[in-house]
């Protein structure tokens, strides 16, 4: 009983926190052609494999501040959740983006690094550091909506008990960024 009242407060504060995030004005060039100066936010849905409990359910939210055209730097919240695990990084992102030719700049490709930190807590809560490596792909539907993919390698050492520690977790999600 006690432990359905933790998760169930856990996943309330994960949809507290999304509802909050979404309310989150993002002012700037939008998804179309990202300009210097500007934000974008995105979102995405998927799984993280290797957690201490297994493959998760994994639930991210990026800003990203336009340097120039190429390169964008911001935060990486990244969520897992499974019957007995919840998880949350909190990373700071570099990317560096690039257009394949011959597609008008509708498809993008980023190559992202971070450092940040990760909370887990299974049969007891451990944080660590956080190294988030990446590949993701953006497609434009229009001006205001792309359509994005990312393939994340995560570096940590937590230990939450019972030997089932992660130190390599795969994680891939599908989104949306505006």
């Amino acid at each position: 009983m006690i432990d359905q009242s933790l998760s169930l407060k856990k996943f309330l504060s994960v949809l507290c926190l999304i509802g909050l995030v979404s309310l989150v004005p993002i002012g700037g060039a939008g998804a179309a052609e990202p300009q210097t100066g500007h934000w974008s936010a995105g979102a995405g849905l998927g799984f993280l494999g290797n957690t201490p409990d297994g493959t998760a359910f994994a639930l991210n939210f990026n800003a990203d501040y336009f340097v120039n055209s190429q390169i964008s730097i911001g935060p990486l919240v990244q969520f897992a959740f499974t019957g007995d695990l919840f998880q949350m990084g909190v990373s700071g992102q570099g990317k560096y983006w690039f257009s394949l030719p011959g597609t008008d700049a509708r498809l993008k490709f980023n190559l992202q690094a971070g450092l940040g930190f990760l909370y887990a807590d299974r049969h007891s809560s451990d944080t660590s550091w956080l190294i988030p490596i990446g590949v993701g792909v953006d497609y434009k539907l229009n001006n205001n909506l792309t359509v994005t993919s990312t393939f994340f390698l995560n570096f940590t050492d937590v230990h939450t008990g019972r030997g089932t520690d992660a130190s390599v977790m795969p994680g891939l999600t599908f989104g949306v960024r505006f």
